[in-house]
């Protein structure tokens, strides 16, 4: 018996069905478009620099080969409409030994296509993240983001997420986590085998 908690999908989860996918390596550069896209995105609305480093192609094509992404879609053969990783490794700047030493899963690349914004995708597609980070025995799914873009850490803390500190001189150093849940009942369905790294 799973010793994970099995929690219902939240009442006021909003959105549609989405289907999961594993991604591929064409669809890479679909992935860097959507980066560019939020880069200026965020920039036209705030002095964060989110997402305006220097794109990394290689780094993309590794996480989709070993398995950490995935793309979602509103129908099963609908067009992506948005992505993220879960790799299973916290990197050490960041994380302290402890932290690395509890069962946990990382949200990497988090990212909604512009045009879909504000349905509800990103956040069921967390909740999803976590729901499987439980069925690989994590406890708890975690997320570094900018330090310069409070506008988002509003956005993670109205999610669920706890904020478990900030990383003095690192970019990307306010730390999130929130618990790994079974949540049977999402409405996310996953179109064939999605193995993520272990």
């Amino acid at each position: 018996m799973s010793s994970q908690p099995v929690l219902p999908a939240p009442a006021d989860t909003v959105g549609p069905v989405l289907y999961v996918r594993a991604a591929e390596p064409g669809d890479a550069e679909l992935l860097a478009r959507w980066r560019q896209e939020a880069a200026a995105w965020v920039a036209g609305r705030s002095s964060s620099l989110q997402w305006s480093g220097p794109d990394r192609t290689r780094r993309r094509l590794r996480m989709i080969e070993a398995g950490a992404t995935v793309l979602a879609l509103l129908e099963p053969d609908g067009p992506p409409v948005a992505t993220c990783s879960l790799w299973h490794r916290g990197g050490t700047r960041r994380w302290t030994a402890e932290e690395r030493a509890v069962p946990a899963r990382y949200l990497r690349a988090s990212t909604v296509d512009r045009a879909y914004a504000g349905r509800g995708i990103g956040q069921l597609l967390h909740l999803w993240a976590g729901h499987r980070a439980a069925a690989d025995g994590a406890a708890v799914l975690r997320l570094d983001a900018r330090t310069d873009n409070p506008a988002l850490h509003r956005y993670y803390r109205s999610c669920g997420w706890r904020l478990v500190r900030t990383v003095p001189g690192l970019g990307s150093g306010a730390l999130f986590e929130t618990p790994a849940a079974l949540r049977p009942d999402l409405p996310v369905r996953e179109l064939g085998p999605i193995r993520l790294p272990r």
